[in-house]
Parts: structure tokens; sequence; C-alpha cells
């Protein structure tokens, strides 16, 4: 099958989050012109309220230090605090790798627990908390994400799951 290489189908590893996780949407991130991932979206039900998780389908080779920097910035952008951003960046670094074309990194939430971050298929670390997860996923799912095409996509409907956007009317 040629050209579309987005996942609609869950990962397999990803059913021991969310036992009926479900694709809810998919797109394609590029920059400046670039292809730089597929991202698929999941989740149980479309408000998200049992836990929902990113995939990211690596399309290009990436450093971590790019990685952590570029997530600082869009954090910023969605509303974290500059104390939140201080906390949640060493985790982060030890989390992301480096990455190259065929790599994934699926990040799940599951409310209570925190974000689950799995590298092609193996954990890798978790961040606790709300709030860490309603930043982290808002920048692809919140309305003010940098990228409003890719959350178009993702999305089954107009609202980001009940954390991101708890006074969204469909």
């Amino acid at each position: 099958m040629a050209g579309n290489s987005y996942a609609t189908e869950p990962p397999p590893l990803l059913v021991d989050y969310l036992p009926r996780v479900k694709n809810f949407g998919q797109g394609q991130f590029t920059y400046l012109g670039f292809k730089v991932y597929n991202a698929s979206y999941y989740a149980e039900d479309p408000a998200g309220q049992t836990g929902f998780a990113l995939s990211l389908n690596y399309l290009r080779k990436i450093s971590s230090s790019d990685l952590v920097s570029s997530t600082v910035k869009q954090l910023e952008r969605v509303g974290a605090s500059e104390e939140q951003i201080v906390q949640w960046k060493k985790p982060l670094e030890k989390i992301y790798p480096d990455v190259e074309s065929g790599h994934q990194i699926m990040a799940v939430f599951i409310p209570k627990k925190g974000t689950s971050f799995l590298y092609n298929g193996k954990p890798v670390g978790n961040i606790a908390g709300d709030d860490f997860a309603k930043s982290f996923f808002g920048i692809w799912l919140d309305p003010k994400t940098s990228y409003p095409e890719l959350r178009r996509q993702l999305l089954a409907n107009p609202c980001s799951p009940a954390l991101i956007n708890s006074n969204c009317s469909k």
C-alpha cells in the first residue's frame, strides 16, 4: 500500500493501558515543508474520560535535545508556567531519545497515574500529574495549539479531551 502510513489500528501494547482503545484521528506534521512525523490520537471514548494516547511516528532524524527544546517552547505556548517547565524538563530529557525515521514515541495518559512514555513499544518513563498531561497533550490538542490543522485531523469532533478543554461545547 503506497502513500499513507498513518496508524489506524492501535499498537498492541496500547491495549495494556487502554483496553477498549480506538483510533480517533491521524495527521501528518510538517515544518517548513519537511515531513516530520505522522501522529495518531487514541482513546476509549471521544472525550478521553478514561485516558488517551498520542503516537508520533517519526519520518526524519531529530536529536533528543531538539525534541526537548521544541516541547518546552510549545509547553510555554499552551500556558505552562516557568516553574512547571523547570519541573518537567529534566524528566523529558531522560525520556526523549534521539529519533530516526521509523521510530515511534507514544505518550499515554491515564487519570490519576500520569503520562507514560513508550519508545518503539518499550516503556521509557512516566511524568505524574494532570497538569503535565493537560499541557503536554495540549501541544497538539488544545485550541491554542500552534498546529490547528493537525489538531483538526486528530480529533473526531471539535472538542479536545475533557482534561484539556473541559468547557468545550460540541
